[in-house]
């Protein structure tokens, strides 16, 4: 018998629904190709890259791409996704604090689009921006995106969605509960399928340290990291702490 399906495994076909996949790729490219472009990068890794939808488009666009997710259960999905589109990419099982066990080739530019929160406290933040500095060539750039948890009420639930998908015979509410208590914030998702007319539940948690800007620019520029600019989403926008949904920042690795 085929062994049974682990809890992640179970949730990631709702989790890919949460996003328009095609719809994010073409809205972010431009900024991407930008940022990548003002550094010469050629050699890149998304960290925390999930089922590794940036990774092949990176490769798209003719870069050497690589993802990194400390999910075993990701990093499978995402090379099976690869192999299906014939995409030449490489994805490793690895904690951010980790990559310079797993690369020795330094990398021209770093990605981690919404995972470092998720790291759960100042110091394993700190931890996992040491691992991207470290496999980064000096000059190089990292970028980050974070959740705006300064939009998240303190000590109220907010409820995002629902959002509707249809899958063949199954129809498909995604709901994303937020709860921030001090500087932890609990994240649940909550997909509700109907299938023959009967509904069913599956849910998935995780909790983030609910980084504000300023804390994490500091952690950057501890870091080593300078020219620092900060925007309200991966496209060029300011960041407004009441309305921008994320936060986006740019930074380069001091030269040696």
């Amino acid at each position: 018998m085929p062994d049974a399906l682990t809890p992640a495994e179970t949730f990631l076909p709702y989790a890919e629904m949460m996003v328009d996949w095609d719809e994010r790729l073409r809205r972010e490219g431009p900024f991407l190709q930008r940022a990548f472009s003002s550094a010469g990068a050629q050699r890149v890794l998304d960290c925390g890259c999930g089922t590794g939808h940036h990774v092949q488009q990176f490769a798209r666009w003719g870069l050497d791409a690589v993802g990194a997710d400390a999910s075993p259960v990701l990093v499978k999905e995402a090379r099976r996704q690869a192999r299906e589109a014939g995409a030449a990419v490489r994805f490793e099982v690895a904690e951010a604090r980790r990559l310079p066990e797993i690369f020795n080739q330094p990398f021209d530019a770093v990605t981690c689009a919404g995972t470092l929160p998720l790291a759960g406290s100042p110091k394993a933040i700190r931890q996992a921006v040491a691992g991207m500095r470290d496999v980064l060539r000096p000059d190089g750039l990292l970028l980050l995106r974070c959740r705006n948890f300064q939009m998240i009420p303190e000590g109220r639930t907010l409820v995002r969605g629902p959002r509707v998908r249809q899958v063949e015979d199954r129809e498909v509410l995604l709901l994303e509960i937020f709860r921030k208590r001090r500087r932890r914030c609990d994240r649940t998702v909550l997909a509700l399928e109907k299938l023959a007319g009967a509904w069913t539940k599956h849910e998935h948690h995780e909790q983030a340290w609910a980084l504000a800007p300023d804390e994490l620019e500091a952690i950057l520029t501890e870091a080593g990291f300078g020219r620092l600019q900060r925007y309200g989403a991966c496209e060029p926008v300011p960041f407004d702490p009441e309305t921008s949904p994320d936060l986006v920042l740019l930074a380069r690795k001091a030269k040696a």
